[in-house]
């Protein structure tokens, strides 16, 4: 099987030559070239031979066209914590301003995404990272973005229509310019302590559904990642996706095996990307073992092995070969 079949099996629960696996994780300092961040991706994703390609854009790009600054990057994880908050108070807001997606920093980051999807062909899915409009107003100001969309605060409400406008062009140009197979839709709203369910369906999931039917009609694998602790976990049903991911060995939501019974689509996780999960810091062994027993809870189908979020920069690569390993050994025992 080629990997696109491979995936387009797992897809309708069928059988696949082997567990489709694929990881993603932040490049720091590659990522401020587009060359660099092509190659550092490209490298990654054929040393362990994985099955999709989701183009991490480091998490600048959300603000810097409205003046973001950043410290050094995070060790563990490779994002660029801000500065200061962009937006402290509602005039604020009016700092954010209408480009054009396909220009600037939003431009490079499609260009990675031409050039990968060049290199690499279309033998593979290719996924390029969207971030929910009210993901870029947590980078804009903090979880203050909650109170203030919800109290109807004008300025906030008006700044949120013009990312998402922006964010709906993005995506557009993400798919016809660089011929991707589909987006990566990252939320991270959609849970207790940020929104009650209500609220998050009144005043998100309109801009959520705009940027993800613009984009329906030209792919065919689009995945929504459900992002934070708590998470509502039963509001994907609403999502035009065919894929889920979400930390199913945290307290985000349900274990792969809880998640079936609401869910028979194709799930993305099993393996714990935090730093102190057996993917990370634990031997092989137990990083195998881990893997293996994600398969089991759900029978081997309707899977793809991966993180439940970007992949820790500290995870061994012993860790990684092991999980490949074992993929290949349970392939050849089917055999």
């Amino acid at each position: 099987m080629t990997k696109k079949e491979r995936i387009k099996s797992a897809l309708n629960a069928k059988p696949v030559d082997r567990i489709p696996f694929a990881l993603w994780r932040y490049f720091p300092e590659d990522d401020k070239s587009i060359d660099g961040l092509v190659n550092a991706t490209i490298r990654f994703v054929n040393r362990w031979d994985f099955d999709l390609v989701k183009v991490m854009v480091p998490n600048r790009l959300w603000t810097i066209p409205w003046g973001g600054t950043f410290k050094a990057y995070d060790r563990d994880v490779g994002f660029y914590p801000a500065r200061k908050l962009l937006v402290r108070d509602t005039l604020d807001w009016k700092k954010v301003k209408h480009f054009n997606p396909r220009q600037g920093h939003f431009g490079e980051q499609i260009e990675v995404l031409r050039i990968i999807k060049r290199e690499l062909g279309d033998d593979i899915p290719i996924l390029g990272t969207i971030f929910a409009p009210l993901c870029v107003g947590i980078e804009l100001s903090g979880n203050n973005i909650h109170h203030q969309i919800v109290s109807g605060d004008r300025n906030a409400r008006q700044a949120m229509g013009i990312i998402t406008d922006i964010l709906c062009d993005f995506a557009q140009a993400c798919v016809e310019d660089a011929h991707i197979d589909g987006i990566f839709y990252v939320v991270q709203s959609a849970r207790k302590g940020a929104m009650s369910r209500e609220q998050y369906i009144h005043f998100s999931l309109p801009d959520d559904l705009r940027i993800l039917e613009r984009i329906a009609a030209k792919t065919w694998f689009n995945i929504l990642h459900l992002c934070k602790p708590k998470l509502y976990f039963d509001m994907l049903k609403y999502f035009p996706v065919q894929a889920v991911n979400w930390h199913d060995r945290g307290n985000s939501g349900p274990t792969l095996r809880e998640a079936r019974k609401i869910y028979p689509g194709l799930m993305v996780g099993g393996l714990d990307h935090e730093r102190k999960g057996a993917f990370v810091s634990g031997v092989p062994e137990e990083a195998a073992f881990q893997a293996d027993e994600a398969i089991e809870q759900l029978n081997g189908k309707g899977l793809i092995l991966g993180p439940g979020c970007c992949a820790n920069l500290k995870t061994p690569e012993a860790n990684i070969d092991a999980v490949r390993q074992l993929l290949t050994v349970r392939a050849h025992a089917r055999l």
